[in-house]
């Protein structure tokens, strides 16, 4: 009977394992290697493995070796069946065909390299300091030797300084590094055979003078696809800046009034949440709503005082329908269902999936508003597809050079700088692309508004006196308002007050009317006894702040050299692992 654990895939062992590194130098002067690996694997003597993936690492201290795998042989040079794939740095090549293989085998495979030396400045000098089978390789070996041979016109620059390490990764522990000379002049240094266990590995180091090698370049301008993504930046960058150009002049809202006058009555026939969105503050339209309605008596609002410290709370309670517009109808229906009962209550809680949703379909509609009813025209010019379709192709055409070189370990951080610049040059793009302007329509209404801000901030003297002005009379039918006129007028303004995110300013004023009248407010109740102006504006804030937060909430080589002896096993380039299939 078979064992359990005789489908265990990696469980074989290698009989030998040699690997022959011939170190030499290309016509620019980088390092270039030549390696041979031959392992004498031992598999069971039954069906079970087709072979064994060996992992080759395709990368040295950050950057590319440029490996080319040759061939994959036996023993006696014929070609074994292979195939080979990508993976998080390591080429795998996996070594099996169809049929399963027993006993005694063998794989030769022999690959090229560059760039597989570099300069350590702790021993300041060139080394070549590779990792032999590899500290990943999962089966024990019983001899293995390593042969790095230096070519003849290299020898001379060697230094001397050699080293060997071997054991798990990390291992400190050394072995012998034997030299001999070749009747050409070329150097060949061996080591073994030793007797491996699973996951250690044997790693080489040899000592060249410094400058013998040339480093690579791994500078941007060095890389065809770095610069290509430079390019492709820039003509996105210039793109977005047509964009902004195209926005700053036929995307322009249009002028409005040479000068901002003040204002003291609300505009006729708009309900805030679209004000909300021709003034650009659509998170304050429905609390500027709610006051609305309040203060033109559809609604009452009533706060609860807390318990202890914490926050009140805030109902709403129906009155009437009358005077509504078919966006404040609706938004009272959202409030307190339908049909709509006079004396229906509505609490305003901190968590209102429904009410937030049924309130965002409601600003949804009032952007709509804006258009259909002439405040915006559409920005979605040709100008602007244009750019948005070019920009796109642009961007995605630098991330992809540009990822290129940064595989390619060329340009450091620039790479990643072009890539925000490309990505920030889409979204400027399609942001200054696509924004409705502002008609003349709609530039008069927002620059009313403006002018109810300029009043709001005035002195109380100076709105007292516009009120009683010529001008003043006809607009609010008062030729010669008292303070309870003055209250209904400043009432009105309220909504406004809390959409422009004055509503404490003016709820002050507004207490202070009622205090002196000795009154309150009839659309506002709070059970804090006799009246007070500084907390009748505390709580038109606090009322504010509630509903703003009720609808927001819903919604590893070595970095030394080994010659010094500051190496272990595993901290070179080359190695890899091996597991079985």
């Amino acid at each position: 009977m078979r064992a359990a654990d005789d489908d265990n895939l990696d469980d074989f062992t290698f009989n030998s394992f040699n690997g022959d590194y011939t170190i030499d130098r290309d016509a620019d002067g980088h390092s270039t290697l030549t390696t041979v690996e031959t392992f004498d694997a031992q598999f069971p003597d039954f069906d079970r493995n087709r072979g064994f993936i060996r992992a080759i690492p395709e990368k040295y201290h950050g950057h590319p070796t440029d490996l080319t795998l040759v061939s994959v042989t036996d023993g006696s040079g014929q070609t074994r069946p292979y195939s080979t794939d990508s993976d998080d740095g390591l080429l795998l090549v996996t070594l099996a065909g169809d049929d399963y293989v027993r006993g005694q085998q063998t794989y030769v495979l022999t690959f090229t390299q560059q760039y597989v030396t570099d300069y350590f400045a702790d021993t300041n000098d060139d080394e070549f300091y590779w990792d032999t089978i590899g500290t990943q390789t999962k089966q024990p070996t019983t001899a293995a030797t390593a042969s790095v041979h230096v070519a003849a016109d290299l020898a001379a620059s060697l230094n001397g300084s050699t080293a060997c390490y071997i054991g798990a990764e990390g291992s400190t522990n050394t072995c012998d590094l034997r030299a001999s000379t070749g009747a050409d002049g070329s150097t060949t240094f061996e080591t073994g055979p030793h007797r491996l266990a699973a996951l250690d590995n044997v790693s080489v180091v040899v000592g060249f003078a410094p400058g013998t090698f040339t480093p690579r370049n791994d500078s941007f301008w060095a890389s065809p696809a770095a610069i290509a993504s430079l390019v492709l930046t820039v003509i996105a960058v210039l793109l977005a800046v047509l964009a902004i150009v195209n926005r700053l002049t036929r995307l322009r809202d249009a002028p409005g009034r040479p000068t901002i006058i003040a204002e003291y009555t609300p505009p006729r026939g708009v309900n805030l949440l679209l004000a909300s969105v021709i003034t650009r503050h659509p998170q304050r339209g429905p609390a500027a709503a709610f006051v609305d309605l309040a203060v033109r008596r559809n609604i009452q609002i009533v706060e609860q005082p807390a318990e202890g410290r914490g926050s009140p709370s805030y109902w709403l309670r129906f009155v009437t329908a009358a005077g509504l517009d078919e966006t404040e109808l609706a938004l009272a229906k959202q409030l307190f269902g339908e049909p709509l009962v006079s004396g229906a209550w509505k609490q305003l809680e901190k968590r209102d999936t429904t009410l937030a949703t049924g309130i965002s379909g409601l600003m949804t509609s009032a952007r709509k508003a804006t258009a259909t009813e002439g405040y915006v025209r559409s920005g979605a010019t040709a100008v602007s597809w244009l750019c948005v379709v070019l920009v796109i192709l642009a961007a995605v055409a630098a991330f992809i050079t540009g990822g290129a070189a940064v595989g390619g370990a060329y340009g450091g951080g620039w790479p990643y700088l072009l890539f925000g610049l490309s990505a920030l040059s889409v979204v400027v793009t399609f942001f200054a692309g696509f924004r409705n302007p502002l008609t003349a329509k709609g530039a008069e209404l927002r620059d009313y508004i403006e002018g109810l801000k300029l009043y709001i901030r005035l002195a109380e003297k100076d709105r007292f006196e516009m009120l009683q002005s010529p001008e003043g009379a006809q607009k609010t039918q008062v030729s010669a308002p008292d303070r309870g006129q003055v209250v209904r007028i400043y009432e009105k303004l309220l909504p406004y007050a809390v959409l422009l995110d004055l509503e404490k300013e003016w709820s002050e004023v507004l207490g202070t009317y009622y205090e002196n009248l000795g009154t309150q407010p009839d659309w506002y109740g709070g059970n804090v006894g006799a009246f007070n102006a500084a907390y009748f504006a505390s709580s038109i804030g606090s009322l504010s702040s509630s509903v703003g937060s009720s609808l927001a909430s819903s919604t590893s080589s070595s970095s030394s050299g080994g010659s010094g002896g500051g190496g272990f096993s595993g901290g070179g380039g080359g190695g890899g692992g091996t597991s079985g299939v």
